[in-house]
């Protein structure tokens, strides 16, 4: 697909405020009418844009790529942007939030990465107890040793990618693929695995009995426990904070109504608010929604560009003085500050600035008379040498 981008603004109202505060609780809240009216101004222009371009369309574009096809029910996504950069790294681990109305289809195939044993996990997929419209859907199972053999160029990766519509991990394991699937899967594909729990209704004692001792072995999940896990996962979305401030979250389809794309971004969010994000509320800066390529429609923004009150000075800001110094810098310094004290800002800036480029001049004037050119020191080394009387070394 050419890789061209829309960048025309959908038209929505901006009568309501974007911050909506509360008397108890949190002291922010969603606007359930921006965000309807944000998702349907941004709907509406996503099918104009595409029926436009439906109906302009004379032939294929020679650089649309063969294995994956143009897709007609794009994505939505909400943005999210901290005022703070997201350091903690449990926060960092890839996590999942169950969506009202679900954004994958129901012919959806998936591949099941898991951990060793492969076999043991094939074994429950074909299990009797395991839902026969879930073990349609799976397409795959693997293992993450044989993953990282059998995939281990960067077209048998993309081969991979473009089998299967969705794929989910054990989220034992979920951290290590990165390093094993490249940036073929992490690099706005769209098809990031999805962390499940393998081992839901396993025996947590981790032990099996052999004829002669008990072997500790690594706990696997029931047949009900797994198809309960994958159909949670059908109905989420992937959460994945960045180290950085910006993040973008899956939330509806092109095909949903502005109403079912409002009620999962009022989930997302909600998940984001009390569980992901540091300081919740206080640490979110702005919220958008937008489509893959249009741009962003905010929906929420904060008061306050900081997340904690001591970030904010009192008082005009002051440069640093270091204390001490003998009694003339100490006098040289006074002077200095009764001089801010009576000058206005753009007084004071205009006086930094010049003492800034005398500063620069006296450093560019001491590095050319400091310095000496090849030839010269030459000179004075062949001087020198003839200026001693006795030889160096005795003949």
């Amino acid at each position: 697909m050419a890789k061209s981008k829309s960048l025309v603004k959908p038209e929505v109202a901006q009568d309501a405020p974007l911050t909506s505060k509360v008397a108890s609780g949190s002291p922010y809240q969603l606007d359930p009418a921006q965000v309807h009216k944000a998702a349907t101004a941004l709907i509406t222009h996503m099918k104009k844009h595409a029926q436009e371009k439906e109906e302009s369309a004379n032939k294929k574009s020679l650089t649309a790529d063969a294995d994956e096809p143009e897709q007609t029910d794009a994505f939505l996504y909400l943005t999210l942007a901290t005022k703070k950069h997201v350091k903690d790294q449990n926060c960092l681990k890839p996590k999942k939030v169950k969506l009202p109305h679900s954004i994958h289809p129901e012919s959806v195939s998936i591949c099941l990465i898991t951990a060793d044993p492969q076999r043991a996990y094939k074994n429950i997929v074909l299990h009797e107890a395991f839902p026969e419209d879930l073990r349609n859907k799976v397409g795959r199972v693997i293992s993450f040793g044989k993953l990282r053999k059998k995939y281990n160029t960067f077209e048998l990766k993309r081969q991979l990618l473009a089998e299967y519509d969705m794929f989910m991990a054990d989220e034992r394991i979920i951290g290590s693929l990165p390093g094993v699937l490249g940036k073929v899967f992490f690099s706005g594909k769209g098809k990031r695995p999805l962390p499940i729990v393998l081992t839901a209704g396993a025996d947590r004692s981790g032990k099996r009995a052999t004829q002669n001792k008990e072997e500790k072995v690594a706990p696997i999940g029931t047949p009900a426990g797994i198809a309960r896990e994958i159909q949670t996962a059908l109905n989420s979305t992937l959460v994945n904070l960045s180290a950085s401030a910006n993040t973008s979250i899956k939330v509806g389809k092109l095909s949903m109504t502005p109403q079912q794309v409002q009620e999962n971004v009022e989930a997302v969010v909600s998940a984001l608010t009390e569980r992901y994000v540091p300081q919740g509320w206080r640490n979110i800066r702005v919220l958008h929604i937008k489509g893959p390529q249009t741009q962003s429609l905010p929906i929420w923004l904060a008061d306050e560009l900081w997340a904690d009150e001591k970030q904010v000075l009192d008082e005009p800001w002051k440069p640093y003085i270091k204390e001490g110094g003998s009694k003339g810098q100490q006098a040289k310094r006074k002077w200095q500050e009764w001089e801010d004290e009576m000058l206005d800002d753009e007084e004071i800036a205009e006086r930094r600035a010049e003492i800034k480029k005398a500063k620069k001049a006296e450093k560019v004037k001491l590095e050319k008379s400091s310095s000496i050119s090849r030839e010269h020191r030459k000179k004075l080394k062949e001087e020198a040498l003839k200026s001693v009387q006795t030889p160096l070394i005795a003949g």
